[in-house]
C-alpha cells in the first residue's frame, strides 16, 4: 500500500482520535488546572458508618463445679456445652493411676474419643447413592480452601473444627467409592485401644440438680463462686475492680466438670466517660466476640453502675446459649451502639464561611459553596445529612467536592 493510499484509508480515524485527545486535554485543563491554580475533587457518596465501642467483658453465670475426692482419668458421657436433664450422666472417673501417668493417659483418651466421634459422624445412611460422593468431595475441597485462606490470614480459632469436618466428608466419600474402606473396623480398633486405657469400672457422676448445661473439666476456672448472678445484685465499681483482680479459688477435691443452670447469663463491661455516653439502660445492643470467631449475640443492658471519672460498669444479659461458644471468664467484646447514614466528606473538603459549615463543589467551570449539616465526625472525615432535596444551597449526591484548591470563593470561575 502506498503512503497516499494509507493516508486516504486511515485519515478519518486519525482525525477522530486527535479530536478526542484534544477534548480530553481541554477538559482536564479547565477542570483541574488553570493559570489561577489547580483543583482536586471527589464525588459526594452515600455511606453508612457503624459506631462500635469495645471493652473487656466478664462472664457471670449460675455454675456448679463437679468434684471427686481424688484425681483420676475423666471420660465425658455428655457433650461439653450440651443441655442435660436432672439425673443425666455427665462423666465417668477412673482411678488407680500414678500421678505421672495422669496427664498422658488423659490426653490419649481424649484423642481416641475424638477419633471415634469422627468415625461415628462419618457413617453414611443406608440407601445413599454414589452420586452423593461427588458432593462430599466438593464440600471437602471447599473446606480445605477455607482452611488455607484462614491460615494465611492468621485466623486459627476455627481451624480444628474445619479440619474435623473435612475429614468426616472425606470418610463419607471413601465409604461410597472404596469397597475396602471399612469405618466399622477402624472404630472397633479404636474402641479396643480406648478401653485398654481405662482401669476398673469407674465412678459415674450424674446431674443431681435441675436441668442445665454441662461443661468439661478444662472449662473450670476457679471463678465459679465469685462471678455469680447474686454478686451482680449489689455490685459496685470498687467490687467489680476487686473481682477482676481476684485469684481463682482452689476447689475442694478434683474438678471433673461443671454444670450451668438457667439460660440467662450476664456480661459486665467497664467503660470510660467517652464510651459510657453510648450505653442506655434497658436498651438492646448487638455484640460481636472477636475471640469467638466473631460470634454475634444480641444483649440487653440491665444495669448501669456509676464508676470513677464519669465511667460506668454496664451489665448486659442474654438468654441465648450458643453451643459453639467458648465461655471464657473474660474476653474482648465489640458493641454496635448506632449507625449514621449520609454523605461522606473528607476533612480536606470542609470549610467554614461566615460561620456556616460547607464544601465547595465544582460545576460548569466554576466552584460554588454548598452548606452541610454534620451528623458524625470521624478520624479525617465526617458524615453529613442528605439535604440535596432542599435546593442548590446544599450538598447533593455525586456533587464534585473540592478537596484541594487555592483562593476559593462562591462563584469563582476556573478557566
Amino acid at each position: 500500500m502506498t503512503r497516499r493510499a494509507f493516508l486516504e484509508k486511515y485519515f478519518v480515524r486519525f482525525a477522530v482520535s486527535l479530536t478526542l485527545v484534544g477534548l480530553i486535554v481541554y477538559t482536564v485543563y479547565h477542570v483541574f488546572g488553570s493559570s489561577a491554580g489547580s483543583l482536586l475533587t471527589t464525588p459526594a457518596r452515600r455511606i453508612t458508618d457503624i459506631e462500635i465501642i469495645d471493652g473487656e467483658g466478664y462472664l457471670f453465670r449460675e455454675e456448679k463445679v463437679l468434684t471427686v475426692s481424688s484425681p483420676g482419668i475423666v471420660r465425658d458421657l455428655a457433650e461439653s456445652g450440651s443441655k442435660v436433664s436432672r439425673g443425666g450422666e455427665l462423666v465417668q472417673v477412673y482411678g488407680g493411676y500414678r500421678e505421672d501417668e495422669l496427664a498422658d493417659t488423659q490426653h490419649a483418651l481424649e484423642r481416641l474419643e475424638g477419633m471415634i466421634a469422627i468415625l461415628d459422624e462419618s457413617r453414611v445412611a443406608n440407601g445413599t447413592t454414589l452420586a452423593k460422593a461427588e458432593q462430599y468431595r466438593a464440600d471437602a475441597v471447599a473446606i480445605y480452601r477455607s482452611i488455607c485462606m484462614s491460615a494465611s490470614r492468621g485466623e486459627i480459632t476455627a481451624l480444628a473444627d474445619m479440619a474435623e469436618r473435612m475429614l468426616i466428608l472425606l470418610n463419607r466419600y471413601g465409604a461410597l467409592t472404596d469397597p475396602n474402606f471399612d469405618t466399622d473396623a477402624m472404630r472397633s480398633e479404636l474402641v479396643a485401644e480406648r478401653d485398654s486405657l481405662l482401669r476398673g469400672d469407674g465412678v459415674k457422676i450424674t446431674n443431681d440438680s435441675a436441668s442445665g448445661y454441662f461443661y468439661r473439666y478444662d472449662m473450670v476456672d476457679g471463678y465459679e463462686t465469685l462471678f455469680t448472678p447474686k454478686a451482680l445484685e449489689d455490685l459496685t465499681a470498687e467490687r467489680f475492680a476487686e473481682l477482676t483482680r481476684a485469684k481463682p479459688i482452689t476447689q475442694q477435691g478434683f474438678a471433673v466438670g461443671k454444670t450451668v443452670h438457667g439460660n440467662r447469663w450476664y456480661l459486665a463491661v467497664g467503660f470510660d466517660s467517652t464510651a459510657a455516653q453510648f450505653i442506655k439502660a434497658e436498651e438492646g445492643y448487638a455484640f460481636t466476640f472477636p475471640e469467638n470467631g466473631d460470634k454475634e449475640i444480641n444483649m440487653t443492658c440491665t444495669d448501669l453502675i456509676e464508676g470513677a471519672d464519669g465511667g460506668v460498669i454496664a451489665v448486659f444479659a442474654s438468654d441465648e446459649v450458643p453451643s459453639d461458644f467458648a465461655w471464657r471468664r473474660s474476653q474482648t467484646v465489640e458493641i454496635t451502639v448506632g449507625s449514621t447514614t449520609g454523605y461522606y466528606v473528607p476533612d480536606a473538603a470542609m470549610y467554614v464561611v461566615d460561620g456556616t459549615e460547607g464544601v465547595y463543589v465544582f460545576e460548569s467551570s466554576a466552584v460554588y459553596f454548598r452548606r452541610v449539616e454534620v451528623l458524625y465526625r470521624g478520624d479525617g472525615y465526617c458524615i453529613v445529612a442528605e439535604q440535596g432535596d432542599l435546593g442548590g444551597n446544599y450538598l447533593a449526591l455525586n456533587d464534585l467536592m473540592v478537596t484541594s484548591g487555592e483562593g476559593l470563593y462562591d462563584g469563582r470561575v476556573f478557566e
